[in-house]
């Protein structure tokens, strides 16, 4: 079994354990949302959510609380009807909107009557009946009434029960109490006529946002009774008359309650409140319920492939505070999401994970490991530390396994590096992974990731471009010779990676400078030439003209064709020579050079009546020169001017100084230099050519350039706008 089989398995093994996990987990968290497991816990998230975000108290609301100022000044409880009458006339005169009676008044009594009277001079009077569950004799419930006269002032009949929880905290109220299916459900005290839109169902009560503790307005029974408090305050207000004394046992915890109790005459007026302001805590259906407690499981489930580890568990803390934050900012909106299920789900989903990937990991290290220590050969040493758990003992095995691969590329590595030539490695896309010092010496230290087809052709001259592309995109184990931009020449031979199973893994380049090789060919083929064109022709023309009958021998045009085999002939030794012999200059006045160089070739000019003028602007400067190789370039320059240059014309050698250089310019009368040529003007041998003919230039301007490049000068060529041509030879001063 190789490696990349052994990684596919593990892929495999990865697929099919997460799988498995998103299958339990998600499993185990509908089975908590259907069967409300987190509840409790939720409930006291609930209750600290609603003590953050809790509902805004409707200012029309006033409870007249029966409080132990009002038990000190009307005495012990409970108190006779009269002094509710007495309450009721009050209130008459200050017109509330309704006025409810938060108290149980099932017994018959003499003050009834006057009770009864109060109440039908308000518009709006209720009173609650109770309904006891269970009730006596097998019933299902028992249902107390107000007193006769009491029920018929009121009108109808209301119920007052408190849903409390299994943990004894009222946090619903149940809007209506169905006796059963065939009659209507009776509705709760505080519904009045502000009826929802339909009925919730009976058996299940909505959940209240509460307002904080004692935010609604107060004021004491007595105050009331006694005319103190005024009739502005209570005009136009639901008044809730009730219990709030501590002694009288009508309290219940609330989730805004911070450990003490809220009276039950307040959790009526947060139930009219939440009537008023809607502020009912909606929750989901049980689809969205799953839907919202599976999210951040699968979402966990899928980040295990995309993150690492280590930013799992950030994740996994910022999905459980995100799932927090999102009920409290929901509860703010009237929905309450139980973040219990969701919770629940990070904290499987993690951890079963985690279990599942380390045996996964730990039975592919061992199959790899023991496949290595056999395919190999490497000794992987013992089973580790009896202290030391399983997977670490692995881990010490794989380490020791990573340190002999460690030593092997190591030695691979400078291998490579000991090559003389570049070497360049790349990947199955293309790009380089690993060069040696010599293609690093050769193209740059920044080669790590470039493409290797686009390094190779960005070096190579544009002729050889597409030819090297072809031969990269199918070697055919060939090589391929190119040319560089700086006229290095390379052999280019690619290779192959294979891995163990024979799959390509990438190839290596091999390139072999063989620029010295070229050279030498290049200089063979200057020479053949040299010797079958250029020395050839003026000798064949002095034995043509040796050969001519009937007359005299022409010495003159003998002489000529003579002396060019001898320039040709000089010019390429005195090439030859500075190629092998070291620069010794020596100070020299570029004028008189230049003015030597123009008498050597009087006789020539005179012949044809052109005029040589060395014109000195220099100021006598000196130039360090090879006074011999430079004279020879002078030469050159004013022979070609006079040569080109018309009979009776005139040569202007003129010796200048600009930039910190001399410069020498030699201009003549001629025709000026074909357009075609101009580019290669100073190459050995350049041609120009038209129609069958070609015309020569041989090697005295590549004589002229090479001594320039000598000097640390240059050598440049134009036509002059006013005719004929003109050659800059520059040459730094010798300071």
């Amino acid at each position: 079994m190789n490696s990349r089989s052994g990684a596919a398995g593990l892929r495999r093994r990865f697929r099919i354990e997460w799988i498995w996990v998103a299958a339990l987990a998600s499993a185990i968290i509908a089975a908590v949302v259907l069967g409300h497991w987190t509840q409790p816990a939720d409930d006291l998230l609930y209750d600290a959510a609603m003590r953050i975000a809790p509902a805004e108290a409707d200012p029309d609301i006033l409870i007249i609380a029966i409080d132990e100022p009002s038990l000190a000044t009307l005495g012990r409880w409970p108190w006779p009807r009269s002094l509710h009458a007495a309450l009721l006339e009050r209130l008459a005169l200050a017109r509330p909107e309704s006025v409810t009676i938060d108290m149980l008044l099932s017994e018959p009594t003499p003050d009834d009557s006057a009770l009864a009277a109060a109440m039908l001079r308000l518009d709006r009077v209720f009173i609650p009946a109770q309904f006891v569950q269970p009730g006596r004799n097998g019933q299902a419930y028992d249902r107390i009434d107000p007193a006769p006269a009491l029920l018929r002032a009121a009108g109808s009949v209301r119920h007052a029960n408190t849903a409390i929880d299994r943990d004894g905290t009222v946090r619903s109220a149940a809007l209506c109490f169905a006796q059963d299916k065939t009659t209507p459900p009776y509705p709760h005290l505080m519904t009045q006529e502000r009826r929802p839109a339909r009925w919730p169902s009976c058996q299940q009560p909505a959940r209240l946002r509460f307002a904080a503790q004692e935010s609604f307005a107060t004021v004491s029974y007595s105050s009331v009774l006694r005319g103190e408090v005024p009739d502005a305050l209570i005009t136009g207000r639901r008044v809730l008359i009730g219990m709030t004394a501590q002694g009288l046992g009508d309290r219940y915890p609330v989730p805004v309650s911070d450990g003490g109790n809220m009276p039950g005459v307040e959790i009526n007026a947060n139930i009219a409140n939440a009537l008023t302001g809607r502020h009912w805590v909606r929750q989901p259906e049980t689809s969205a319920a799953l839907l919202l407690a599976l999210a951040p499981a699968w979402l966990l489930l899928l980040s295990f492939w995309r993150i690492r580890p280590r930013s799992v568990n950030l994740l996994v803390v910022a999905m459980a505070v995100t799932v927090l934050a999102g009920s409290i900012i929901a509860l703010a909106f009237n929905l309450w999401i139980a973040p219990g299920p969701a919770l629940l789900g990070l904290a499987l989903v993690y951890p079963l994970w985690g279990w599942r990937r380390l045996q996964a990991a730990s039975d592919y290290m061992a199959g790899e490991l023991a496949s290595l220590e056999r395919e190999e050969a490497l000794p992987l040493g013992g089973a580790g530390p009896a202290d030391s758990d399983h997977v670490t003992r692995q881990a010490g095995q794989l380490a020791d396994a990573i340190d002999q691969l460690r030593d092997l590329k190591r030695f691979v590595g400078d291998t490579l590096a000991g090559l003389p030539d570049p070497a360049l490695v790349s990947d199955m896309a293309g790009r380089i992974v690993l060069t040696n010092a010599a293609a690093d010496g050769a193209f740059g230290k920044s080669l790590i990731g470039q493409d290797a087809a686009s390094l190779l052709a960005s070096i190579t001259v544009p002729l050889g471009t597409e030819p090297l592309r072809a031969y990269l995109a199918n070697p055919g184990g060939r090589h391929i010779e190119f040319e560089a931009h700086d006229r290095r020449h390379f052999v280019l031979r690619r290779a192959a990676i294979a891995s163990a199973d024979g799959s390509l893994r990438g190839h290596i380049d091999y390139l072999t400078d063989i620029t010295e090789i070229a050279e030498a060919r290049a200089e063979r083929e200057r020479m053949l030439q040299l010797l079958s064109h250029d020395m050839r022709a003026p000798q064949a023309a002095i034995l043509a003209l040796i050969g001519q009958q009937g007359g005299e021998i022409d010495r003159v045009r003998i002489a000529r064709h003579a002396r060019h085999t001898l320039t040709l002939a000089d010019n390429f030794v005195d090439l030859a020579r500075m190629q092998e012999r070291p620069f010794d200059p020596e100070p020299v006045i570029a004028a008189d050079l230049a003015s030597e160089a123009a008498d050597s070739l009087w006789p020539i000019a005179q012949q044809r009546g052109v005029q040589v003028l060395v014109v000195d602007d220099s100021d006598c400067a000196f130039v360090a020169a090879e006074r011999e190789s430079l004279f020879r370039a002078c030469v050159n320059l004013i022979d070609n001017a006079v040569k080109y240059s018309p009979d009776l014309g005139r040569v202007t050698v003129h010796v200048d100084l600009a930039e910190g250089a001399v410069q020498i310019a030699v201009r003549d009368d001629g025709q000026g230099i074909a357009a075609d040529i101009l580019p290669r003007l100073f190459e050995r041998f350049a041609s120009a050519r038209t129609g069958t003919t070609v015309k020569g230039i041989g090697l005295g301007l590549n004589y002229v350039a090479a001594v320039a490049a000598r000097h640390g000068g240059s050598i440049t060529a134009r036509n002059r706008p006013e005719g004929g041509a003109e050659f800059l030879l520059t040459l730094p001063l010798d300071e």
